[in-house]
């Protein structure tokens, strides 16, 4: 903002930073900085930052500024795809593909040799194990390809990790290597971009080695490329169309699916499935039910009547989500017999207004609880609904607290009578409600066993759970295993989410007067039918 002092003119509205050029770190630590700008251009300026002894700190060979008004910036209240000035990423097929003989080109075993087999696209393309070995082969070919592709059901952080070091490391032995200025090292991966509408980034390891390879590109212009195909017979086939396309265009990044050439292009938000915010309060909603893809950012002018008696007007930081929003949203599945609510149950964010006959909250406070409606930026409720938020819990926390806990306290409290000292069978216990269970039975000084997934066992035992106290929720072999540890007592509360055969084990396994409590709504028992 101080760049108007070094004599740009603020084209009638101001100017952003727009790039940086040069920019160079020469010291740390400065408490105190004295800041030099100097005009280099009607749109930029050189910057030079030293420390209270003049010592270098920072400097900028180049900072470009580019102009915007007022108009720019507004988002909301209708305006035009022209005026939003907002934008999103679309891939657009091309139309004019050139058909080309393909041309020379190497491939590199990266994470192994030829994973997504690139080499049978080219009748003679060889494959080498590394950059040493690609340089000793003879004369380099104009394009190398390496393929980057990660096993299905593999541990996504851990190849992450991996994968992005031998990339990583492999830029810049190729960045290093004169031999490699005249050739073009691309990458080819499967499902690390969501190239079309409803499609799922499949590969999030090569996902994160696309982040990392536009950083390398932006700093090293034309050395570079990227290549996402999907899994159709003719993605394949297509690389040679679209190495041509990269090496005709400069294109930088490309995506094939089924057979088409696409490349990213900016589109205007409105045109696209973004959800532009209507002028004034708004929520998460839908006009016509049975799609996810049917939800719209619609008014919600009830945030902004005047309170009733009780009533406290909140700002939303977060809101949290759970399968009866899924259930609402969709109301198509005809799982609920009871009345539909709007979507957003539960809500954590900032006291705007108290009504009256309120007391305990004020303006300011940090508040979690039900809500209706809460998947906007407002939302009013009852007061009776609230309760303020401890000072080490973030807002994003709070919000899954109301549902989850409220539920599972009115199960076991209310309901099922749990007392010190008995013993619970909590189902899917790795479950947000299964999770809030077991700890307030664990609070309780109640004796906890759970059933969840085997991959989720881990959680269980984290939350203190013994290994014969745990047992899969996919089969009913937890009867067995939990009679070997209750005996003939047998188990005092069941919480039940599960179905059919399940229920008949689970009941199997309760004292006589024990208590069963079902969370589900598909496979509803009476007493009768009990075994």
């Amino acid at each position: 903002h101080a760049v108007t002092f070094a004599g740009l003119d603020d084209a009638g509205g101001g100017r952003l930073p727009f790039s940086w050029g040069e920019v160079c770190l020469h010291a740390g630590g400065a408490s105190v900085l004295r800041v030099r700008l100097v005009r280099t251009a009607a749109d930029s300026v050189t910057l030079s930052a030293v420390d209270a002894a003049g010592d270098p700190v920072l400097s900028a060979g180049s900072l470009v500024l580019r102009p915007f008004s007022p108009d720019q910036l507004a988002i909301a209240g209708g305006r035009t795809a022209e005026q939003d000035g907002l934008f999103r990423l679309e891939w657009t097929t091309l139309s004019d593909v050139p058909v080309t003989d393909p041309v020379p080109v190497a491939v590199l075993g990266l994470t192994e040799a030829d994973a997504l087999g690139l080499a049978g696209t080219w009748e003679s393309a060889e494959i080498h194990q590394d950059l040493p070995a690609l340089a000793e082969a003879g004369p380099l070919p104009g394009v190398v390809l390496a393929g980057v592709t990660t096993e299905p059901g593999a541990d996504a952080a851990a190849c992450a990790h991996e994968v992005t070091a031998s990339v990583l490391n492999l830029l810049q032995e190729w960045l290093a290597d004169e031999r490699f200025e005249a050739s073009r090292l691309v990458f080819v991966t499967r499902g690390a971009v969501a190239a079309e509408d409803g499609e799922q980034v499949g590969d999030l390891a090569a996902a994160a080695v696309w982040g990392l390879v536009r950083s390398a590109q932006s700093e090293n212009p034309g050395r570079f490329a990227l290549v996402d195909v999907d899994e159709h017979e003719s993605s394949l086939p297509a690389l040679p169309a679209v190495l041509a396309v990269l090496a005709a265009s400069g294109e930088p990044q490309a995506a094939v699916r089924r057979g088409e050439v696409r490349v990213p292009r900016l589109a205007s938000l409105a045109s696209g499935p973004g959800l532009l915010p209507p002028s004034g309060p708004w929520r998460l909603g839908s006009r016509a039910k049975g799609s996810l893809d049917a939800l719209e950012l619609l008014p919600f002018p009830q945030a902004a009547e005047p309170l009733e008696a009780g009533q406290v007007r909140l700002a939303v930081r977060a809101a949290g989500i759970n399968f009866r929003d899924l259930l609402d949203g969709l109301n198509a599945l005809g799982w609920f017999q009871d009345k539909v609510g709007l979507m957003g149950g539960e809500a954590a964010g900032v006291v705007l207004e108290v009504g009256p006959e309120v007391d305990g909250l004020r303006p300011g406070d940090r508040v979690v609880g039900l809500v209706e409606g809460g998947f906007g930026p407002m939302v009013v409720t009852g007061a009776g609904g609230l309760t303020k938020i401890p000072d080490d819990c973030s807002f994003e926390q709070a919000a899954t607290i109301p549902v989850s806990f409220l539920t599972t306290y009115y199960g076991l409290m209310d309901l099922a009578d749990l007392r010190e000292g008995e013993s619970l069978l909590v189902h899917a216990g790795t479950g947000g409600t299964g999770m809030a269970a077991i700890q307030l039975a664990q609070r309780l000084g109640v004796e906890v066993f759970a059933t969840a997934s085997p991959a989720k066992w881990d959680v269980l035992r984290s939350m203190g759970i013994p290994d014969d106290h745990i047992a899969s929720s996919r089969d009913l072999e937890f009867e067995e295993r939990f009679r070997a540890v209750c005996g003939e007592r047998g188990i005092d509360v069941v919480l039940n989410s599960l179905t059919g055969e399940f229920i008949d084990a689970s009941a199997r396994l309760l004292r006589p007067g024990g208590r069963f409590i079902e969370m589900g709504k598909l496979d509803i028992r009476d007493q009768d039918r009990f075994p």
